[in-house]
C-alpha cells in the first residue's frame, strides 16, 4: 500500500512542472501519512518476514538427539593458492580467502561408534605425554584437508589427513601416522536404533568398510548412499555457513573425463572411448615410472585448497 502510494505520487511529480513539484514536496508527509496499518497487520508482517528467513534454512532431521557438538574452523585458499594478505588483487570471488566456523552435532545415541571414532580425532588422548605429543603427535582433523566435492552423489568430502595411511603391519591391518602405529577398525554400529537416510543437505557421512576418518558432508538430498554410508551428525546451520557452502559448491571441480557428444561426424561416442583408453595408458604409464603427480588429479578434486586450521568442542 505505501508502494502504491509513492508510486502514484511519483507519476503525478512527472507530469507536474518544476515549480509544481516544489510546492507538492511538503504535502507528501501527509499524503504517505494518510495510510497507516493497524497493529495486527503490522504484527502479521513481522511474523511473515521472520518464517521467510526460516524457510531458506535446510531441514534436518526430527526427533534425532544431538549428544555432542564440535566446530571446524576451516580456510579456502584463493586460485592461485595463495592465503596470505595481498593488496595487488582485485575482490573478486576468485581471488578471495574464504574462513568460516562449521559448526557440527553429533547423533551419539544413533550411531555411538561412528561418533566415538571422529571424536578421537578431534580431542587429544588424556593420558598423552605433551612433550612426546610435539615431537610424535597424533593424527587429527585439525590437520586435515576437503579434497574434493563429488559431483555425483553431492558428498564433500573430508578429514583427510596428510601422512596417514592403510599399511599392512605384521601380517595385520593398521594406520600409521609418523611412528604411530593405530588399529584400523571399522565404524559400524550394530544394532541400534532406525538408520538416518541421506535426504537432507548438511548430513555426515562415513563410508562403512573405509577405515580411514574420511567422512563426507551431504551438499544435496542423496538417498542412493543409504547402502554404502552411516550417519552420524549434521552441520548446525547459520546464515554464515549456509552462505559459504553456496560459495563452496560454486568452486570448480576436476573432472578426468572428456566431455560427451556427438560432433558434425557422429564420432564423439568413439572419440571419448578412444579419449578414456588413452588416458587410462598413461596415467597407468605414469604410476608405473614412479611419478605420483597422476594420483592428484581425481574427478571432483575442488580446485582451490580447501583446510582446516582447528578444531574442537563445544
Amino acid at each position: 500500500m505505501y508502494l502504491s502510494v509513492v508510486c502514484n505520487s511519483a507519476q503525478a511529480l512527472v507530469q507536474l512542472n518544476r515549480r509544481a513539484c516544489l510546492e507538492l514536496v511538503p504535502l507528501l508527509p501527509s499524503i504517505i501519512g494518510s495510510v497507516s496499518l493497524s497493529p495486527a497487520s503490522a504484527s502479521a508482517a513481522t511474523v511473515d518476514n521472520t518464517s521467510d528467513v526460516k524457510t531458506h534454512m535446510p531441514s534436518m532431521p526430527e526427533n534425532v538427539a544431538i549428544t555432542d557438538k564440535i566446530f571446524m574452523d576451516v580456510r579456502i585458499a584463493r586460485k592461485d593458492g595463495s592465503t596470505y594478505v595481498r593488496d595487488d588483487l582485485d575482490g573478486s570471488f576468485e581471488n578471495t580467502v574464504l574462513f568460516q566456523r562449521i559448526k557440527i552435532g553429533l547423533y551419539g545415541k544413533q550411531a555411538p561408534n561412528h561418533v566415538e571414532k571422529f571424536l578421537s580425532y578431534i580431542e587429544t588422548p588424556t593420558n598423552a605425554d605433551i612433550e612426546e605429543l610435539l615431537d610424535n603427535p597424533y593424527p587429527s582433523y585439525g590437520r586435515s584437508t576437503f579434497p574434493s566435492l563429488d559431483q555425483e552423489t553431492g558428498l564433500l568430502m573430508g578429514g583427510n589427513i596428510p601422512s596417514l595411511r592403510v599399511k599392512d603391519v605384521a601380517g595385520t591391518t593398521a594406520l600409521t601416522y609418523g611412528n604411530r602405529v593405530l588399529p584400523a577398525n571399522l565404524w559400524i554400529d550394530r544394532g541400534g536404533g532406525t538408520r538416518i537416510s541421506h535426504s537432507y543437505k548438511g548430513l555426515l557421512t562415513h563410508r562403512n568398510l573405509e577405515v580411514l576418518p574420511t567422512f563426507g558432508i551431504t551438499t544435496r538430498s542423496q538417498p542412493s548412499l543409504d547402502a554404502t554410508h552411516t550417519v552420524f551428525g549434521q552441520v548446525l546451520w547459520d546464515e554464515d555457513t549456509l552462505r559459504f557452502f553456496r560459495d563452496l559448491e560454486d568452486i570448480p571441480t576436476y573432472s578426468v573425463e572428456r566431455p560427451s557428444g556427438l560432433d558434425d561426424f557422429n564420432t564423439g561416442e568413439v572419440a571419448t572411448t578412444v579419449y578414456n583408453a588413452q588416458r587410462e595408458f598413461f596415467r597407468g604409464a605414469a604410476k608405473t615410472f614412479g611419478d605420483d603427480r597422476v594420483s592428484k588429479l581425481y574427478n571432483g578434486k575442488l580446485l582451490r585448497r580447501m583446510e582446516v586450521l582447528q578444531v574442537g568442542r563445544l
